[in-house]
């Protein structure tokens, strides 16, 4: 696999290319700082949260997530295929994630390199893959892509987020994804960076900011 990676260098020379070419966007990098490369470990415990997050608030994301750590305490695949189904959804969580989180749980206890395979191939071929597991679409694919195998050219379409930083930052309307993700485009092969400085700009509530 020879894809370029979200890394310290690929996040400087982002920025520089792209505040070259396109001042919003430069405007953005000044605007948010240092941007740091993903930390997120590939493992199950956290590979699982895409699952239980997905339509939920942050807040209620992590509520749910912190009772399924703490009714399965060092959570792996392992203790989830031996959890029962009734737990977890004493935790929170529906019965469609439930099956989705046992279901990726047995591909892993199946094929315990599952994650390791994913990271060899291309991003077009682990798109594809992650998206065969039940529990996972375009966005949560996306997702998986950007955060966990570090692929440095990934806007995830229809992200919500995204599409208000977005539209603020170009003047445009947030609900015509198709629009948004053609923008995008633009930024190829850097569009992860882009998408990490725009999630930053929202966390920092610079949104309401009147410039």
């Amino acid at each position: 696999m020879t894809e370029l990676l979200i890394t310290a260098e690929t996040i400087a020379h982002a920025v520089k290319t792209l505040s070259e070419t396109d001042p919003r966007l430069e405007a953005l990098f000044d605007a948010v700082g240092p941007i740091s490369v993903p930390n997120q470990s590939l493992e199950y415990r956290s590979v699982c949260r895409i699952i239980v997050n997905q339509q939920l608030s942050g807040k209620a994301a992590d509520t749910i997530f912190g009772r399924i750590e703490n009714c399965i305490p060092d959570l792996n695949a392992q203790r989830i295929l031996e959890a029962d189904s009734e737990l977890l959804r004493s935790c929170g969580v529906s019965k469609g994630k439930t099956e989705y989180l046992k279901l990726l749980a047995q591909r892993l206890h199946s094929n315990p390199g599952y994650f390791e395979q994913l990271a060899m191939m291309d991003t077009q071929a682990a798109k594809a893959e992650i998206w065969s597991n039940k529990g996972f679409g375009e966005w949560s694919s996306e997702i998986f892509l950007l955060f966990y195998l570090k692929r440095k050219d990934v806007f995830p379409k229809g992200d919500v987020t995204l599409n208000k930083v977005v539209a603020k930052l170009y003047g445009i309307d947030h609900s015509n994804e198709d629009k948004i993700y053609y923008l995008s485009e633009a930024w190829s092969p850097h569009r992860s960076i882009v998408s990490l400085a725009l999630w930053r700009f929202f966390d920092l509530g610079l949104m309401t900011r009147q410039d």
